[in-house]
């Protein structure tokens, strides 16, 4: 089944998300199918929720998911667990069939709500959502026009293709990484997202959680707020490959918690607010292989400070380059064992006064069985290398 969506002509004809769900909910009826999208700006109040066997597919940069500009308000009433409304100070931008969040200063990750509201009378939202916490006025509650523009939950064998996603980042406040992002997956299997750009968006470009065989390549995530791509919570399996992350104001690449069996394979990561890469609890068995790690603000790669069980340890990066970073081409922390660097290129080649990468491969005092082999490491502030290394020619 082919469903064609367009500006001014096609099947279904409109310029907002809800004609692109009615596609996807179309296809999806029959069991599966592909939603063309054509050129031009399609507004998004809300995320277009995917369903199994559905691809959808753009016409490359000409098909544009932009975000609408943002609505906030704080709480008039504290939201409750188990709540479907909200009772806020100010209703004024908020609209029906908007994507919101729930949130205080103590929730974050997946303790923020993601909703849509159904019905709005006086200054009330209700939404779809129960809400998963409870939420205090006193503490920074407050709900915001924060949402994905495209989100698969409980699907498998999706596709999206081609499209050009702006996130409008200066007109909303973010939404967390956990429940939301550019596009976002959760429990999702045997997925696959190409040729896709995400340019400012308030959060993550690119996040999945808890997947199985997810396939990423040929995407860019550019000027993101939070990550540029970010998988998590128990995704095995994953490929990114021949990707881009620009800019974004975290990581580039953010492997969260338990992503293992992975592969990343010629990406870029340059020019990121803080790790080009960042591994950390329970992100094991992964190769890194050809990859351009250039000119981020603090590290190249980044093991993050966990305890034994939780290391993000048996690691292998082979044919990286690891170039002009912040503080080191690659940091170890935390208690990380067992990792391979062989036929890497780790130096700074800026000149001698301009020069900030300290050190090429830095281990901290409690990882152990770092072994390098055959890298070319050169050109450090400090030293080319520090800590316990095993070299081999």
């Amino acid at each position: 089944m082919i469903v064609k969506v367009g500006i001014e002509s096609g099947d279904l004809v409109g310029n907002t998300d809800a004609v692109i769900q009615q596609a996807v909910d179309a296809a999806g009826t029959y069991g599966g199918g592909t939603v063309e999208l054509g050129p031009g700006v399609y507004t998004m109040y809300d995320a277009v929720r995917l369903r199994r066997n559905v691809r959808l597919v753009g016409s490359g940069e000409e098909t544009i998911l932009r975000k609408c500009d943002g609505a906030q308000s704080q709480f008039a009433i504290d939201a409750d667990y188990g709540q479907t409304k909200v009772t806020v100070e100010d209703p004024t931008g908020f609209r029906i069939g908007m994507g919101v969040v729930v949130r205080d200063d103590r929730a974050g990750a997946f303790h923020d709500t993601a909703a849509t509201i159904t019905l709005i009378q006086g200054n009330t939202l209700y939404v779809d959502q129960y809400f998963v916490k409870d939420y205090d006025g006193d503490t920074g509650g407050i709900v915001c026009s924060a949402c994905s523009l495209v989100a698969g939950v409980d699907v498998d064998s999706v596709v999206i293709e081609g499209i050009r996603f702006e996130g409008n980042r200066e007109k909303n406040l973010p939404i967390n990484g956990c429940i939301g992002g550019g596009i976002y997956f959760y429990r999702a299997r045997k997925c696959r997202i190409a040729d896709c750009v995400i340019e400012g968006f308030s959060g993550d470009g690119i996040s999945f959680q808890t997947t199985q065989d997810f396939e990423v390549e040929r995407c860019e995530a550019r000027r993101s707020a939070g990550l540029g791509f970010h998988p998590g919570t128990g995704s095995a399996r994953t490929l990114i490959r021949g990707c881009r992350a620009i800019e974004n104001d975290g990581d580039g690449l953010f492997l969260c918690w338990r992503v293992q069996d992975g592969r990343f394979e010629n990406n870029e990561f340059v020019g990121n607010g803080h790790a080009g890469i960042s591994i950390g609890h329970k992100d094991t068995d992964n190769v890194f292989v050809g990859n351009t790690i250039q000119g981020n603000a603090v590290y190249g790669i980044y093991f993050r400070d966990e305890k034994p069980t939780n290391a993000g340890s048996r690691n292998e990066f082979r044919e990286n380059a690891i170039e002009d970073n912040g503080t080191s081409g690659v940091h170890v922390d935390g208690y990380t064992t067992d990792l391979l660097f062989e036929h890497n290129t780790i130096r700074d080649t800026r000149e001698a006064d301009e020069r900030s990468q300290r050190f090429g491969i830095l281990v901290g005092p409690n990882a152990k069985r770092v072994k390098a082999v055959g890298n070319q490491i050169e050109n450090h502030v400090e030293a080319d290398t520090q800590g316990d290394i095993v070299f081999e020619p």
